[in-house]
């Protein structure tokens, strides 16, 4: 199977993307508070969603958009705290 044309470049783009963040948790997670790098790691689905946002145009219905805030609330919270 290849990849359709023109899309190699976002295919290595993705691949060296996510290279980089697991490299940048496991500095984090040597480095830092594991307890707050577990949580902001935990919100990697709502990344998902506001790719889907951004990229594809998707409609976010307002009890999405009231989750996403409260998970950026609650991770304010905890780092602050």
């Amino acid at each position: 199977m290849r990849p359709a044309p023109g899309v190699a470049r976002l295919v290595v783009a993705s691949g060296i993307g996510d290279s980089v963040a697991n490299l940048l948790f496991l500095l984090a997670e040597r480095r830092g508070l594991l307890s707050l790098v577990a949580v902001i790691a935990s919100l990697y689905p709502a990344t998902t969603v506001l790719l889907a946002r951004v990229v594809l145009k998707e409609k976010m219905s307002r009890l999405q958009q009231v989750g996403l805030g409260l998970a950026a609330a609650g991770v304010a919270l905890i780092g602050f705290g």
